[in-house]
This record gives C-alpha cells, sequence and structure tokens, in this order.
C-alpha cells in the first residue's frame, strides 16, 4: 500500500529554522517552520507574506552590523548563479519580545540558501537554512587583540597598502593608518571627504580619480592607477573598491584598498625604454647591444620583483575587509559595555567579552595564515603517530562536517613515528575536511586513510621533487564535485580560491602546502569532476629514538619565589609577562632590551631563567642569550617571538633552550615555565 506523503508535517517537524522565500526583489516569506518561529521570537501571522528584511530586520542600536546586507548578498548571488550558497558565520541580531525588555539580542548563524528550480530551470522558491551557533561562538578561546592588530598593521605597510572606506549616506570618507602614512599626511591632518582624498593625487590624475569614484557610487568596480602629489619622487598608487549594500538593497558603504606599485611602474618604464633603445641599435655594434640585453635583464629582474611585492599587496587587501569586520566585533563589544557602564545600565560581560576575544582569535589566525603559506612559521617537529592523531579528531571533524556526511577512517597497522608538527598537522587536516564539506553541499562520504610509503632512488615523474626515504601517507579522499584540470594545476597558488566572495581567502590548501614543504614532507591532489578529490599528505618517517609522552597538567605549576629575567621591548606584553609570573609565585626582573639586560646578568642578582624577544632592538635575542650564558653557564632560556626566520635552521636553540610562539595562551605559557624550572604540578 502505498501512503500520501505529508510534506507540511515534516516541514514543521524539522529540529533546523526554515523559510521559504519568493525569488522576488523583496525575497517575500512564503513560509516558516515552527523551529523558525521558536528561534526567532516571531508569529506565523507576522511573517507569511511580508518582506523577509521587514520581519528579520537591521539592528539599529548597531550601526557597524552587517549581517542583513550580507544575507541579501547570498540571496541575490543564489537567484543569479541557480546553485546553493553557503555563508561564513555571521552575525544578525534578532528583535527580543517585549515581555523580555524589547531591543535586540546578539546572535550568530551559519546560512544555507537553497534554489528550488522550476521544469525551465528558473528559481521557483529559495529555502532559507539556518543553524544558530551563538553559543559555539562566544565559547571559543580569546588570543592577543593587540598582537594581531599590530601585526595586520605592520602586513598592510610593508606591502605598501592602506584601505579606505566611504559611507555614502552622508559622503564621510575614514582612511586607516597606514593609508595615511603613504599619502605622507602631516600629524594631526586627517582626509574625510572624497575632495580630501583628490587633493593628494597629482593633478594630472585627478580625472581618473573622479572616474573611479563615481563608478564606485554606482556599484561598479573599478581600477584607478595615479601619481600622488605631496611626494619627493615619483609615487604611483593602485586603488580597487567594492561597494556594498544593506539590508534594502541600498548602496550603503564602499570599501577598497590601496597599494604602492611605484616600483612596478617605474620598471615597466624603464623597460619600455629599454626596448625602444634596443630597436634604435644597430645589429652590427654588438657591445651596444650587450650593454642594453643586461639593461633589459635587470629592468625584467625589477618589474618581477615589483610584481611579487604588488601580489602581497593584492593579498593583504583582499583580506583587510574580513580583519576590519573582525575589529568591528571586538571595538563594537567593548564599545557597548562602557557605553552601557557608562548609563549605568546591566551589563551581561561574559557575552560581550566572549564575543570580543572570539574575532581577536579569528584574527590571530589570519596572521598564522599568512606565516604558514610563507613557511616562516616555528615548527616544533617531533615523533608522532599519525593514527593517534586522526583518531582524536574524530569527534571535531564529525562536528564540522555535519550530519549528511559521513567520515570513514582506514589506518594501517604498525605505522613508524612520523616527523611532524602536531598543531600544524591537526590545523592541515581540518583544512582538508571543511574543503571537502564544500565540495559537497548536499552530502557524501570523506574518507580518512593512512599507509607506509618507500620512495626509492629513481625519480617517480609522478611526484617530481619528492626527495627518497621512507613516508608515512595519510590521505583525504571526498565524493564531492572534484576540479577539472586546470583548476587543479592553480589549487595551491595562494589567491586563488574557487568558492564564492566571502567564503575563502584562498590560503586554505596554501597553508597547507607550506608546512608540508617547511616540514621535508610532500603533497599531492589527485581530482575528477563529478567523482571526487584525494590530498595525499606524505609526511617523512622519524628514525631514532622516540621520546616518551609527557602529560601536561591540568593546572599550570606554581612556582616557589624562582627569580626570572625577561626581556622584551614591547611594555604592554612586558608587562602581561611580567603580571602572569608573579601571579604564580615567581620573582621577576624585567629589561626593555639587551644592552640592559646584560646589566642585570653582570650582577650578583639571582636569575633562574632567561624569558626572552627575539625580535629585539639592536642586540637580538640569540644573542643576547649567548653573552648571559657566557657569564652564567648552564642559564635556562625561553624565547618568545611571533615571527622568527631564523627558526627554521636546526642549529638556532642550544643545550637548555626553548620556544613558544605568540600570540600563546596563559596556562600554555605558564606550563611552558615550568617545564623549563624541572616544576612539577602538585
Amino acid at each position: 500500500m502505498t501512503q500520501t506523503l505529508n510534506y507540511q508535517a515534516i516541514f514543521e517537524a524539522v529540529p533546523d529554522p526554515y523559510l521559504i522565500l519568493a525569488p522576488d526583489q523583496d525575497f517575500t516569506i512564503l513560509a516558516a517552520n515552527d523551529a523558525r518561529l521558536r528561534a526567532t521570537h516571531t508569529r506565523r501571522e507576522d511573517s507569511i507574506g511580508r518582506p523577509v528584511f521587514d520581519v528579520f530586520r537591521k539592528n539599529p542600536d548597531d550601526p557597524t552590523e552587517f549581517g542583513t546586507g550580507a544575507l541579501r548578498d547570498s540571496l541575490e548571488r543564489v537567484v543569479r548563479t541557480l546553485a546553493p550558497d553557503r555563508m561564513a558565520i555571521t552575525r544578525y541580531d534578532i528583535p527580543r519580545p517585549a515581555a523580555q525588555g524589547g531591543g535586540f539580542e546578539l546572535r550568530y548563524w551559519r546560512p544555507l540558501n537553497v534554489p528550488v528550480l522550476d521544469e525551465h530551470g528558473e528559481v521557483l522558491y529559495i529555502i532559507h537554512q539556518v543553524e544558530d551557533v551563538t553559543a559555539k561562538v562566544l565559547r571559543q578561546d580569546s588570543a592577543s587583540l593587540v598582537h594581531s592588530e599590530e601585526r595586520f598593521r605592520a602586513a598592510l605597510l610593508a606591502s605598501g597598502t592602506g584601505t579606505f572606506t566611504w559611507f555614502l549616506s552622508d559622503g564621510t570618507l575614514s582612511l586607516d593608518s597606514a593609508l595615511e602614512q603613504i599619502f605622507h599626511l602631516p600629524l594631526g591632518q586627517q582626509v574625510t571627504s572624497v575632495e580630501g582624498f583628490i587633493a593628494q593625487v597629482h593633478p594630472d590624475d585627478r580625472h581618473y580619480v573622479r572616474l573611479a569614484f563615481e563608478h564606485y557610487a554606482n556599484g561598479d568596480d573599478f581600477t584607478a592607477e595615479f601619481r600622488l602629489v605631496h611626494t619627493d619622487e615619483e609615487r604611483w598608487l593602485a586603488c580597487k573598491a567594492k561597494a556594498f549594500r544593506d539590508a534594502n538593497g541600498t548602496l550603503a558603504y564602499v570599501a577598497g584598498a590601496c597599494t604602492d606599485i611605484s616600483a612596478r611602474r617605474h620598471a615597466e618604464d624603464a623597460l619600455r625604454d629599454s626596448e625602444n633603445r634596443l630597436r634604435q641599435l644597430n645589429e652590427t655594434l654588438e657591445a651596444r647591444v650587450a650593454t642594453e640585453v643586461a639593461e633589459r635583464s635587470r629592468a625584467e629582474d625589477a618589474l618581477r620583483q615589483a610584481q611579487k611585492m604588488e601580489a602581497v599587496g593584492q593579498l593583504t587587501g583582499g583580506i583587510a575587509h574580513d580583519f576590519n569586520n573582525l575589529l568591528t566585533g571586538i571595538i563594537g563589544s567593548l564599545d557597548l559595555m562602557q557605553r552601557r557602564h557608562q548609563r549605568g545600565e546591566p551589563l551581561d560581560l561574559e557575552r560581550y567579552i566572549g564575543a570580543a576575544v572570539t574575532s581577536a582569535q579569528r584574527a590571530a589566525a589570519l596572521t598564522q595564515r599568512l606565516l604558514a603559506f610563507a613557511r616562516r612559521q616555528t615548527l616544533n617537529l617531533r615523533p608522532g603517530d599519525v593514527n593517534q592523531l586522526v583518531a582524536s579528531l574524530e569527534d571535531l571533524l564529525h562536528r564540522t562536517t555535519g550530519e549528511n556526511i559521513t567520515i570513514v577512517t582506514r589506518l594501517s597497522a604498525g605505522l613508524l613515528p612520523a616527523c611532524m608538527d602536531v598543531n600544524q598537522l591537526e590545523s592541515a587536516l581540518l583544512n582538508l575536511v571543511i574543503n571537502a564539506r564544500d565540495a559537497m553541499p548536499y552530502g557524501g562520504q570523506i574518507t580518512l586513510s593512512t599507509a607506509s610509503f618507500s620512495m626509492g632512488e629513481t625519480p617517480d615523474p609522478k611526484k617530481s621533487g619528492m626527495a627518497a626515504g621512507e613516508y608515512v601517507l595519510l590521505s583525504v579522499a571526498d565524493t564531492g564535485t572534484g576540479m577539472a584540470p586546470n583548476v587543479m594545476k592553480r589549487a595551491f597558488e595562494p589567491f586563488f580560491t574557487t568558492k564564492p566572495i566571502g567564503q575563502g581567502t584562498g590560503l586554505g590548501l596554501s597553508m597547507v602546502y607550506g608546512y608540508i614543504k617547511q616540514a621535508k614532507g610532500y603533497i599531492q591532489i589527485e581530482s575528477e569532476p563529478d567523482v571526487g578529490t584525494r590530498v595525499d599528505l606524505y609526511l617523512p618517517v622519524h628514525h631514532g629514538e622516540s621520546p616518551t609522552v609527557v602529560h601536561e597538567p591540568e593546572h599550570a605549576p606554581a612556582g616557589a619565589g624562582e627569580t626570572i629575567l625577561v626581556v622584551e621591548d614591547e611594555p604592554v606584553v612586558r608587562s602581561l609577562v611580567v603580571e602572569v609570573l608573579n601571579d604564580l609565585g615567581y620573582e621577576t626582573l624585567e629589561a626593555a632590551e639587551a644592552s640592559e639586560a646584560l646589566r642585570i646578568t653582570e650582577s650578583e642578582q639571582r636569575i633562574d631563567l632567561l624569558i626572552s624577544d627575539v625580535g629585539l632592538p639592536g642586540m637580538n635575542g640569540r644573542q643576547l642569550a649567548d653573552l648571559a650564558r657566557q657569564q652564567r653557564p648552564g642559564l635556562k632560556v625561553l624565547f618568545a617571538t611571533g615571527y622568527a626566520e631564523s627558526f627554521a635552521a636546526n642549529d638556532f636553540l642550544g643545550p637548555d633552550m626553548a620556544v613558544i610562539t605568540k600570540p600563546f595562551a596563559i596556562d600554555a605559557f605558564a606550563s611552558k615555565v615550568g617545564e623549563m624550572l624541572g616544576i612539577r604540578n602538585g
């Protein structure tokens, strides 16, 4: 007997919140299940037949909230591409019922918008599904905002890139400090309008810049190259911007980035001049031809170098929007706490602090991705059990992929220990699984497998550049959409991504590639469209004795009056480290630079441990440690660093030396200090 399915009952019974939207200009709500109504404190009679952005409107108390605009962009992409669109985790506040005090309550969602097509291939409905991840977001650990923000500013300045925001409602313009420095603005002078921006441009190029802002005001992408006027030498900038709409579809603001391309323009000019002179040379004048060829070679080298720097500028400009959104979450949370404290209103400190530190953690992760791609992060390579690592991550991977994806593990027994950095390999494996998940929007299977592999002395054409030796093979395979050959060739490029705008920076696979290469391993991709993708990670086998596993204590061990010398040129960091050590029961001495520290080590003062930054002004941290050990043989040294290229060399650390990477959790730092001093948790 065939039973008729009651789709309405099924729709109402689904536990996840769902809306059915019309693909019209207002995205009218056609249906809402009970789970959606409960999650958003709304009633069906107040929702059906109304535009979605009338029912779920923008929080008027938070001008920086951008969730409504992000949702509209996603729905418009679904109508335009006829394909599902998975949005990044987005903040979208929900009106609070009057009985509960009114106003808005902070919420974070993971939305998925799926089109339903008719027989002609046109969008009939849009299924809007969300998952409330507010509690998960607010539970995440914090990181150092100061370090993340300063590193990002340093990256912008190093690449010659600055950013600006143009608010179309009142015409105001805001420049970040990097762009103000590029413009050579006097101290205290600010550019707050388009005309003020144009005043910094060479008169001959101002019409290009005006044209660019006209395009931005109409919502069009446009790139303008121009010279600056207030500079001693000719400086060229390339500016590119994108206009963003609010929930009503009205253009709200323009976010852009300007990159210094002076080196590229000068190199191109020199190359053109060289080519013109070469055409004019007499072919019989060999000496002159040789001179011009050398000149051309130098110009081409300069152009390639300029293009590399411009690529770095494009990267920092490309993630500037994401980073500024993270800072908005941090600054906005702190500002709300300050305002409500000043007004004497009750504070929900845990919620606002959680939101701020979560954004700070994500900001710190951006800098770690850049270091990973550049192969400049500090690796802690040790022998490890790959099978054990995969097994320990299974629960996290299941929760990350969702119920419609099956994870299968096929782990080979008897594997030799691999030489690996556990944290970096965990991050790489999580990246690959997330990529596999995104390649299967309608579900599928991810297979994690391990095996032994031996590379002989005879080169394998399919594994070009792989060194001979024994490896542990870790594979991640999916049954997703796969990649075409031209896409697979570019998979490791740092700025290449097939994901929609806002859902990927193009650094995920680049980060995995950077880590594997730095660890002396090998990585390979095999993929076929509509069949799936497999990524193979080859990790070198560790030869030698495996150290005894040391279990970290649940709580950091306390000191017993040991004296620690802290050398750090950043006052905020130095003060934080000293305060943590004092709370743990240590005596502390502090110095801002190596010369000041050496005066302390030359004295009769007791010192049990030296904690030093690597990048000190003048003498670096390793040089300080060597001199201090000449005065105090056997002195233990802990280096704390956020970026130290020298750590890539195996001989950087000597006996009784260790390193901890900034930003670090306070508990991890305290445990490392206790380990250095030989203190066990009581």
